[in-house]
Parts: structure tokens; C-alpha cells; sequence
């Protein structure tokens, strides 16, 4: 998607966009097809990367498979379809496993943000204050962080507006979104590896 927009192809963009988010992508401009994929690596970078590092930490290869069945049935599922009513139970239990990762996140995002050229004081301001805009109780948290670290203001028009706009929506910030995700992602690797090897000790 970030080649397709430095060639200018929008449509190729919008196709591409379509792996990542379910909204309508159809008249996307380029600022709000950018901030669709940076909202996506983050909070993709809680629910794929931390979340499941974290239940590993915690419970071993059980704890981070048992996770990310959840995640998926959540996916595939969630609120609405054939299956409603077990839709709504699948969402509440992902929205659940995921209130501690989610904030974890948000965290390490801003714990490294020097490392891939962030404002980690701006990080920590606006995950204060926008955290909570999204309808998910989770999805803002890393949202909300990267937008400050990386200085953007990310929109999904008539849901939420996250940050404040100091640097350019351009394929450029994606790169560094890309950046941010395997600086978090290798840290939350290393801490969770530190957490294993600690509780095997103390056992």
C-alpha cells in the first residue's frame, strides 16, 4: 500500500487498504488512506505482537494460542451476523483479554519512541486525552499513542479524531509507523523473555 501511494495510485492504495480495514475505502483521499494504515499497525501491534508475547509471559504457549482463538473468533464474528448472540460474548471476552496488552502497548510506544524519531512527551499527552474517543475500549490506546509519538492527526471520519497535527500524512509516516511497530515489537519480545525466565527461575 505505502509503494502504491509513492507511485500515486490511489486505487491500487484503496485495494491494497482493504487487507487491513472493513471501512469504505472508496473515496479515501490519501491523508485519511495513510491514517487508516498507521490506526491498523497499531492496534495490530497490540492485538498480533504484545497481547500474545504478554499471555505468553504470563501463561506459557497455552496462554498466548488460547489468546489469539479468541482474537480470531472475535474477527470472524464479533457483534453481528447469523451467530449474534455468540458474536457479543466473543467481542466482550477479546475486549476483556485485551484491556491489559492494549494499555501495555500504548505504553511501550511511548517508552520507545526516541528509538524511531518519536515525541515520547506528546506521545504520553495524547494517549491521555484521546485514549478513550474510540468505540473500543482498546483500539485508542495504541492509536492514540502512536499519533502522538509520530506527530499525526488520525481520523476515521465521523468516529474520532486522534492527535494533533505536526508532521505530514505522506507514505513517509508509514514507513516510520513500520519502524515503530519493530522497535515496540522486539522490546516486547525481550520483555517477555526476561518474564519467562524469571518465573522459571522462581519456580
Amino acid at each position: 500500500m505505502r509503494r502504491a501511494l509513492e507511485r500515486e495510485d490511489l486505487e491500487a492504495a484503496r485495494e491494497a487498504l482493504g487487507s487491513l480495514v472493513s471501512r469504505d475505502r472508496s473515496q479515501l483521499s490519501r491523508e485519511l488512506i495513510v491514517a487508516a494504515a498507521i490506526e491498523s499497525l497499531a492496534e495490530n501491534l497490540s492485538d498480533s505482537v504484545v497481547a500474545p508475547l504478554c499471555y505468553y509471559a504470563l501463561f506459557g504457549l497455552p496462554g498466548a494460542a488460547l489468546y489469539r482463538l479468541a482474537n480470531t473468533f472475535d474477527s470472524m464474528i464479533g457483534y453481528h451476523g447469523s451467530y449474534e448472540h455468540l458474536g457479543k460474548a466473543a467481542a466482550r471476552l477479546d475486549d476483556t483479554l485485551n484491556l491489559l496488552p492494549s494499555r501495555l502497548t500504548a505504553l511501550l510506544i511511548i517508552a520507545c519512541a526516541r528509538l524511531y524519531d518519536g515525541d515520547q512527551r506528546q506521545a504520553w499527552a495524547i494517549w491521555r486525552s484521546d485514549a478513550s474517543k474510540t468505540e473500543s475500549p482498546n483500539a485508542g490506546q495504541p492509536m492514540a499513542a502512536a499519533a502522538g509519538a509520530l506527530g499525526l492527526r488520525l481520523e476515521k471520519v465521523g468516529h474520532y479524531v486522534l492527535g494533533v497535527e505536526r508532521r505530514s500524512l505522506t507514505p513517509s509516516a508509514i514507513k516510520r509507523a513500520e519502524q515503530m511497530v519493530w522497535w515496540v515489537g522486539g522490546c516486547a519480545f525481550l520483555c517477555a523473555l526476561v518474564v519467562r525466565v524469571l518465573r522459571r527461575r522462581v519456580r
